[in-house]
């Protein structure tokens, strides 16, 4: 007898569509010929309806409230089926005694790599099953990348870096896996998709690495191809990035064979400076083009740490522009993507995570100016010394500022302003003429009264101290919106 299938997300911000989930339903409805439905968050259409399973995706830990809502919803609302409902995902897999305590639920932890995990009447590796895309019509809600196979090459990472979670759910380096069989089996069920997203954590520790590549120009992923239904270039993307410090000239010769857009490499950490510096030009020498680099920050560095490694982005950027201009070719741009550090058992995003050189201050700073931004960090220099500071201790000055004033920094029309100084409103031209006139002693004052971000403290240090200098500066902290709505007014 069939049964019915309910599958769940919660709620949460999500770019990709759930895998896990896809792969459940294929389970279900293509092997097993259930009814299965797809919801996002707590549908009370479903309450009426008997359920003979459901399954409840997590993401990152930092999800948990809404996560935990979603799960108390079911549980509760379908309580006389409490036992057969199964929660298993990132979150799950990470802090599965807490999840436990706070639902009532023992959540399944790591891949659906066997059987017993879920209780089935069978021996299929749900893992290994191809996803189901078409479940995702059956919710309102927009996913990037549902025109791509969503594959993986390899499984897993030999490297065990502390702030990643790869090696708690694939402990087990596979170094090969036969994608062409996986993607004829797609383009069956499902038709054809017009780009590749592979979701391999380390590509290039693999020995089979030009088998995988030979593998992707097999299913027709060759430079320059075309996707025969709109005529638009194929995209390939390694989308949780390549190791630069395994990229040597033979890997780079061979992926410049497909068309990875963007190509992505992590640049986590000042030491390996010169690997990536390395990584970035041999892919510059092998015609790729459009780079998309993460920034890890708030782990073991500082903000200087931080700030360089955003320059070196730039400063390669300036170089790859003069020799296009020069040779009159297309150039190769980077855009750097920071990514705050947030600890894998963190149930928010705005956690203390006991790295001495950051502050919630300086945390708060970067905040502001990544969101003005939108996005990446452009790769034009101009852009990015408006955004970041000429220099570290400018960077440092911008990130002490109040947050109406990093938001509100440059006249409306600056771009048409030769001199640097001259883009800056007023207001922020006197806090940085007051913040460099102080001592380094006076600045190391200063970081302590606004270091904690509140403005309790602020206003104490305004009443405690007796440099003018600083209450000067507080004063402006104080009174931000104030300023800004003076010089607005005319």
């Amino acid at each position: 007898m069939n049964k019915n299938i309910l599958l769940v997300e919660p709620a949460y911000k999500s770019k990709y569509p759930p895998l896990g989930l896809m792969k459940i339903s294929t389970y279900h409805r293509i092997i097993k010929k259930d009814n299965v439905k797809f919801v996002r968050g707590c549908n009370s259409s479903v309450r009426d309806e008997y359920w003979d399973r459901i399954y409840i995706t997590t993401l990152f830990s930092y999800t948990w409230k809404e996560t935990v809502k979603t799960i108390n919803f079911y549980r509760e609302t379908l309580f006389s089926f409490a036992r057969k409902i199964f929660v298993g995902g990132i979150l799950a897999s990470l802090i599965p005694d807490e999840l436990f305590n706070a639902t009532g639920i023992q959540p399944v932890v790591g891949l659906l790599n066997n059987p017993k995990k879920v209780n089935q009447d069978d021996y299929i590796i749900i893992d290994d099953l191809i996803p189901d895309y078409e479940i995702l019509s059956q919710v309102n809600f927009d996913y990037s990348n549902t025109d791509a196979y969503l594959v993986y090459s390899t499984r897993g990472c030999k490297r065990k870096c502390e702030f990643c979670a790869v090696n708690k759910f694939e402990p087990e380096y596979i170094p090969y896996i036969d994608i062409k069989k996986i993607i004829k089996e797609i383009d069956e069920r499902h038709g054809e998709k017009q780009n590749l997203l592979l979701m391999d954590n380390n590509v290039l520790f693999s020995k089979d690495f030009d088998k995988i590549i030979d593998d992707i120009k097999a299913v027709g992923f060759i430079k320059g191809a075309s996707f025969r239904k709109t005529n638009r270039k194929r995209k390939v993307d390694f989308n949780q990035g390549l190791d630069a410090r395994l990229l040597t000239e033979n890997k780079m010769k061979k992926l410049s064979e497909i068309p990875i857009d963007p190509m992505r490499l992590a640049f986590d950490d000042i030491k390996f400076k010169d690997a990536y510096i390395k990584a970035v030009k041999l892919a510059h020498k092998y015609n790729q083009k459009n780079m998309s680099n993460y920034i890890l920050y708030n782990y073991k560095d500082s903000p200087e740490d931080f700030y360089e490694r955003l320059r070196i982005n730039i400063e390669l950027n300036e170089e790859f522009k003069r020799e296009a201009e020069k040779k009159n070719i297309k150039k190769t741009v980077i855009y750097s993507f920071p990514m705050r550090y947030i600890p894998l058992n963190a149930k928010k995003r705005n956690v203390y995570t006991g790295n001495p050189h950051w502050n919630k201050r300086y945390l708060r700073g970067v905040q502001v100016i990544l969101s003005v931004m939108k996005g990446p960090v452009m790769p034009g220099k101009q852009f990015f010394l408006q955004a970041f500071g000429n220099n570290y201790d400018e960077f440092k000055s911008i990130l002490l500022m109040p947050d109406e004033f990093i938001r509100n920094r440059l006249k409306p029309n600056w771009r048409d302003i030769s001199i640097y100084d001259d883009r800056l409103m007023p207001y922020v031209r006197e806090w940085k003429e007051k913040y460099f006139s102080l001592s380094e002693k006076d600045k190391n004052h200063l970081l302590e009264i606004l270091s904690n971000n509140e403005k309790e403290e602020v206003k104490n240090g305004y009443t405690v101290t007796n440099n003018k200098r600083i209450k000067e500066l507080l004063k402006l902290y104080k009174n931000s919106k104030e300023e800004i709505a003076r010089y607005k007014n005319g």
